[in-house]
């Protein structure tokens, strides 16, 4: 007999949302598509290599410190060598020196070196130089300045210098650049040459090794060594010092070069005889004593003269036979003190009582 089977149907009220939830919801087991799991895997790896980049960039940093720590004690030990085995030099009576900075690039370091010297009478005189050092099989030995950190080559011009320097060197020749044209205008007026044109421009060459003060190749460019090697004042010393800072010396040293090419140039102008070029030279050594003040002078302003010898008095000085008749020694340093004193009194009266206009006139009366 068959047994029936009755249904029975229930309708639930709900929500249309909660229909939406319920059928759209996917199974609990139902497995990631692919392109979320190569996500997932992709989000990982990248954490995974971002935490031993950062590892291994900690320990590089480490090590490079550890590097230039082990540099500089090195360099500071051989610094120091250096002082004890160099005697102490002109009225020193001690010398002592510190590292102030170090600078490696590749296998060469350059190092800023704080030098002090200590007179018989306990002055304290210092000053910084920069010295150069290369790796060697047992560490690092001294050697001749290295180029690469001075940097790509540079120019400036001004009106009438063509500077060609060293990217290392750009903040000295800045610095110098418009001083040292306006001491060259001043000076080629005051001797009554005439102005340079856009296409005379003297060239000052700023090297990276050591020149002797006055080189002056074949082709007239003036070449003077980077201030980085000459030895000068820390930065903001005040006091006794040695030397002056970097700054002052490059501006000095061009001035001193300026100077002597263009007397020589006033030599050939204007022809002067044999028998007048000592006096030329005195001229050289006034101009000289005078470079803050021939600026204002080719202006038109006034000079305070040397009162304390006549022109008259000078001028006998000068020419007078009496002062050529000497053959003694003394009589000799005694005459030639003399006839700078009374040269450079002349001068003085000369540009302060006629104007800066009679150097050129009276240059002329030499040829």
């Amino acid at each position: 007999m068959r047994e029936i089977t009755q249904l029975e149907w229930e309708i639930l009220e709900a929500e249309e949302e909660e229909w939406v939830e319920v059928t759209m919801a996917p199974p609990a087991d139902e497995p990631r598509p692919a392109h979320r799991q190569w996500l997932a895997k992709l989000l990982g790896s990248v954490a995974l290599l971002a935490t031993l980049s950062g590892m291994i960039g900690y320990r590089l940093v480490q090590d490079a410190e550890a590097g230039i720590a082990a540099t500089e004690r090195h360099i500071g030990t051989l610094v120091q060598v250096e002082t004890i085995r160099q005697p102490p030099s002109g009225a020193a009576q001690a010398v002592s020196s510190a590292v102030d900075t170090v600078l490696v690039k590749g296998n060469g370091a350059m190092v800023r070196v704080v030098v002090t010297e200590t007179s018989s009478l306990g002055r304290v005189l210092p000053h910084i130089e920069t010295r150069f050092y290369e790796r060697c099989p047992a560490g690092w030995r001294r050697t001749e300045p290295i180029p690469a950190f001075w940097g790509e080559p540079a120019v400036l011009e001004t009106p009438t210098l063509h500077f060609e320097f060293y990217e290392l060197d750009r903040p000295y020749v800045e610095a110098v650049a418009e001083p040292i044209d306006t001491y060259h205008v001043a000076l080629r007026q005051i001797l009554g040459l005439a102005a340079l044109a856009v296409t005379g421009r003297v060239t000052v060459a700023v090297t990276t090794n050591y020149v002797a003060p006055g080189t002056v190749p074949p082709d007239g460019t003036l070449v003077e060594p980077s201030p980085y090697l000459y030895f000068a004042a820390p930065p903001g010393r005040e006091g006794p010092l040695l030397y002056a800072e970097a700054e002052t010396t490059l501006l000095h040293r061009l001035q001193a070069q300026l100077r002597t090419r263009t007397i020589q140039e006033s030599r050939d102008v204007y022809g002067i005889q044999v028998m007048w070029q000592p006096l030329a030279g005195h001229l050289e050594f006034w101009l000289r004593e005078h470079a803050a003040e021939l600026p204002a002078l080719a202006r038109g302003g006034s000079l305070q003269e040397d009162r304390f010898v006549w022109p008259a008095q000078a001028l006998v000085t000068l020419t007078g036979e009496h002062m050529n008749s000497t053959q003694l020694a003394e009589d000799l340093a005694h005459r030639s003190d003399v006839i700078a004193f009374s040269a450079h009194a002349f001068f003085d009266f000369l540009a302060a009582d006629r104007g800066p206009d009679a150097i050129p006139a009276l240059l002329a009366a030499f040829g």
